[in-house]
């Protein structure tokens, strides 16, 4: 007699958690795009550093966030369709190029003994401009470099990237700052850029199928809108990326200087170390998210992130010990990887090539309007209640969020629509 029984699944090895890396074109961009990321966060703790030590006031460093993320999220309405008209690495170039003129902006108006911090935020505008047409693209880029089967993997190593950067940039940064200013966090940025730039002038072309027909930027918009609005899968994903950046997003962009300054008094290198804390739980946590992944369901990682994050948040509201509020960052970068990995990789999977890069940019667009609006008035009321109850307030919504999900059943429609 024959035995019907299916043989057991293999179980996944630890290189299946890189296997996009085999892939040359795939990881010249990963590591290029390490190392300029890791620039990236030398300004980004530079930057809230220099507006609250400025103002002493923890509305200006979210003035600050509102001031980059705003214009981003603006010009994403052309620059979604634009990341689907041409080549994407066309694109990446200019943009990573001009976004090294704005830091070395920033650079110069800090050596220059500029102290007002308007001058800060006009910089920050212009650069956020330029992003908005930059994110669609980098986003859908990574689809570009490998074959749909390794796209789940691609997209999680193209976030693992993102927070070993979170890691790895903002500990050098708090050395920089510590040592040299913050004039050398905005120059050593805008040298990493040209990483990226040199890797991208390097490669093939790449650009997927045929460039869609020739509409105009509002109608190709207005059809994407259209697309999102006929999936529910789709609209719940952006809901969740709102909240996502709302209640998490906000913690190392506005909150993190205010813990470090009030709560924990801590110096600019330890400050550098806390906002390290939320990409190390990130890359702690990354390479069971490659690996083991895809054996579970989509609905699962991205319940069990909100969980987390609302943890970790609570947990470093509980405390002002400097270790235990680290630990509870840590709590957050994973809790973050995991939802935000998921949120993007469900995303690109539910949709159809054509539609990508306005899919991607609405998606960025719920981002970075989400966030700066959420930092605004998150660290207005920092100032007049103070930021420990502020976040102990982000951290029970991720909490309740994560509950209605798990529910109501809500984002389980995406494991059947993104395989």
């Amino acid at each position: 007699m024959t035995s019907t029984r299916r043989p057991a699944p293999a179980k996944p090895r630890l290189t299946d958690a890189v296997v996009a890396l085999r892939r040359p074109h795939f990881r010249r961009f990963f590591f290029a795009a390490l190392t300029s990321n890791s620039g990236t966060w030398l300004q980004g703790i530079a930057t809230p550093y220099v507006l609250f030590t400025i103002t002493g006031e923890a509305r200006w460093v979210g003035f600050g966030t509102f001031a980059m993320m705003v214009p981003m999220a603006i010009m994403g309405i052309p620059g979604g369709p634009l990341a689907d008209r041409i080549p994407r690495q066309r694109i990446l170039a200019i943009t990573q190029t001009l976004m090294a003129g704005t830091a070395m902006a920033m650079a110069l108006l800090w050596w220059n003994g500029v102290r007002t911090p308007w001058a800060y935020l006009g910089v920050a505008v212009v650069h956020g401009i330029i992003n908005g047409f930059n994110m669609p693209a980098w986003q859908a880029f990574v689809s570009d470099l490998v074959p749909r089967s390794e796209l789940m993997n691609a997209i999680t190593l193209n976030s693992a990237q993102f927070n070993a950067a979170r890691a790895i940039g903002p500990a050098i940064g708090g050395v920089v700052l510590a040592s040299a200013g913050p004039g050398w966090s905005f120059a050593g940025n805008a040298i990493s850029y040209f990483v990226v730039v040199g890797v991208l002038l390097t490669l093939p072309a790449l650009m997927p199928g045929d460039p869609p027909e020739r509409d105009s930027f509002l109608n190709q918009f207005r059809d994407g809108m259209r697309y999102a609005r006929d999936h529910v899968s789709i609209r719940t994903i952006y809901l969740s990326a709102a909240i996502l950046a709302v209640c998490g997003g906000t913690l190392v962009s506005s909150h993190l200087v205010v813990f470090s300054e009030r709560v924990f008094e801590v110096d600019e290198g330890e400050f550098g170390l806390l906002v390290s804390a939320f990409g190390i739980g990130s890359i702690i946590v990354t390479p069971w998210i490659a690996a083991r992944g895809p054996l579970h369901k989509r609905s699962t990682l991205i319940v069990s992130g909100f969980l987390l994050y609302g943890v970790g948040e609570l947990l470093l509201t509980s405390t002002t010990i400097y270790l235990v509020g680290f630990i509870g960052v840590m709590l957050a970068g994973a809790a973050h990887i995991t939802s935000a990995t998921t949120n993007n990789s469900t995303l690109q999977l539910l949709v159809d090539e054509e539609m990508r890069g306005r899919v991607m940019g609405m998606y960025l667009m719920v981002l970075t309007m989400s966030m700066p609006l959420g930092a605004t008035v998150e660290t207005i009321l920092a100032d007049q209640f103070g930021v420990r109850p502020v976040v102990t307030v982000m951290g029970a919504i991720m909490l309740g969020f994560g509950a209605w999900l798990k529910l109501s059943g809500a984002i389980e429609s995406a494991d059947a629509d993104a395989r």
